[in-house]
């Protein structure tokens, strides 16, 4: 736990310049030399006791007390990944630095996922060896519930190959099991004593200089000691997955920040279609995080900005109306800014009429349907179509002008007969197939026999699915009777309903409305 800061500080500044050369080899997506160690856990098969470490910055072979699974890594929006996790049940797997971590303030980021298993009150997570108590991270302290426990700091015996417990230095807030988080540490080493700073950031912004979030928590008075590496820690139920392990001198090291805006892209192609112009680019260089697509009616500009895309993507569909031609460039962005544009490309897309409308709906009421559908891009208005035979042929029974997508047809239809209904688009195009067809059967007032035992039910046929309310009165009076309900309305179930009036009188008379 000692700190030789003088010997390992020239060991790490050695560590730094040798391998800047190769930084880029294991990261090509991250601009930064400073990155000191990096382990993206891309091994082909588990890693048994005695596995020699292929990860960049690390030494050595891997030490196993219980040998944990390679399986699909973890990914984090805006940053770059390797292929594989490691997956640990419960045991101890840990592996050495090439070069110590013990001056200075050192960034430390991983992706970090528990089993979505309760592990109850056990210790689950990472540990930073040091030959004696060390820092750990991750779950087990208390408070926790089935989907949820305390993430926090602790400090944790971090030596031999037995997972052991930890006892909390900082708590972090609740976090849920089967979530993914991007875990990054700060690490401010003090040359002696219990003073050094710990600083965890949960979840923050990557391929940026600060992390963009508030700290979940820190600890200011823990002697980290001398890291000599990193391991895996599960003491009893659940599992964890651990990937992306970066060591680096600052924030924007182990995110993916680079200082510079990156190039603009090159091999823009425009393809036209019917509405559309399909785009595509080859990806920039700079450590883009993503790209800008504009456009224009006019050759050269203005352009303006019509849409997005994050890396990997570079391709992008423009929904517009054709008959024209079109103007287009892009551009790429990450955290230090955006390039220039890329050389332009037009595109002239033939226009064509809208796409027949989705999303049909009916709605049946007394000699009446209601109808709705979703929208349909370059609509001018829409026509509404008819017919009492599946398949049609189809008539024309109303029109609405966009954005209106719903209509009442109340032109003549019988209660009890089927209808069917579709929807087209009319635009500058033309006018568009068809949507898929909905039936509808008008219902009205429905006759039933009502049967009274005074003082105790109301009984009825009831039809299936239609709603009825029971009510009563004191007395009869032609148009002026009062009628009060019997309690809540009920839906029929295709049988003999009884609705029970233990009060009497004055609940003298009672009728049966049907109210669908």
């Amino acid at each position: 736990m000692s700190k030789n800061h003088a010997c390992l500080n020239c060991v790490g500044v050695y560590f730094t310049l040798a391998m800047m050369v190769v930084t880029f080899a294991y990261l090509p997506n991250m601009g930064h030399a400073s990155l000191n160690a990096y382990e993206p856990f891309n091994y082909t098969t588990s890693i048994p006791n005695a596995t020699t470490s292929t990860a960049m910055g690390f030494t050595g072979k891997w030490t196993c007390g219980t040998t944990p699974a390679i399986i699909t890594g973890l990914t984090y929006t805006g940053l770059p990944v390797a292929n594989n996790a490691l997956s640990s049940g419960s045991g101890r797997q840990l592996v050495n630095f090439a070069s110590p971590l013990s001056t200075g303030t050192k960034w430390i980021s991983f992706l970090f996922k528990t089993s979505a298993a309760d592990p109850g009150a056990n210790i689950n997570g990472v540990y930073f060896p040091n030959g004696g108590t060390g820092l750990w991270f991750g779950f087990g302290l208390s408070p926790n519930s089935p989907t949820q426990g305390q993430l926090g700091i602790g400090a944790m015996n971090t030596v031999g190959t037995a997972a052991l417990g930890a006892s909390s230095l900082a708590q972090l807030g609740l976090g849920t099991y089967g979530a993914t988080y991007l875990v990054v540490m700060q690490i401010q080493f003090n040359t002696s004593g219990n003073n050094d700073t710990v600083t965890v950031y949960l979840n923050p912004v990557v391929n940026q200089a600060t992390p963009g979030v508030t700290a979940a928590g820190s600890y200011v008075a823990f002697d980290v000691g001398t890291i000599t590496g990193v391991g895996l820690n599960v003491q009893g139920a659940g599992s964890i997955l651990v990937d992306e392990i970066r060591v680096g001198d600052s924030y924007g090291d182990i995110v993916g920040y680079v200082s510079v805006p990156p190039n603009a892209p090159t091999g823009l192609n425009a393809t036209p279609g019917t509405n559309l112009v399909s785009l595509s680019w080859t990806a920039a260089n700079g450590s883009p995080a993503g790209y800008n697509v504009k456009r224009s009616t006019v050759s050269g500009g203005a352009y303006t900005n019509i849409g997005t895309t994050t890396v990997p993507l570079v391709n992008y569909n423009d929904f517009v109306l054709g008959g024209q031609i079109f103007y287009y460039v892009v551009s790429a962005i990450n955290g230090a800014g955006e390039s220039t544009n890329s050389l332009p490309m037009s595109a002239a897309p033939t226009l064509g009429a809208p796409a027949a409308p989705t999303g049909l709906a009916a709605s049946a009421g007394n000699a009446q349907v209601a109808l709705n559908w979703t929208a349909s891009s370059f609509a001018t208005s829409y026509n509404v179509k008819r017919s009492t035979v599946s398949g049609g042929p189809f008539s024309i029974v109303g029109t609405t002008t966009a954005p209106t997508v719903t209509y009442a047809d109340a032109s003549g239809l019988n209660n009890r007969t089927t209808y069917y209904y579709v929807v087209s688009a009319t635009g500058t195009g033309g006018t568009s197939p068809d949507s898929s067809p909905v039936t509808a059967t008008p219902v009205g007032p429905i006759p039933f026999q009502i049967s009274v035992v005074p003082g105790v039910a109301i009984t009825w046929f009831a039809s299936n699915s239609v709603t009825y309310q029971v009510q009563w009165s004191r007395a009869l009076l032609a148009t002026n009777t009062v009628w009060n309900n019997l309690g809540s309305a009920i839906t029929g179930n295709g049988s003999t309903n009884s609705v029970f009036d233990p009060v009497g009188p004055p609940h003298n008379f009672f009728h049966v409305l049907s109210i669908q």
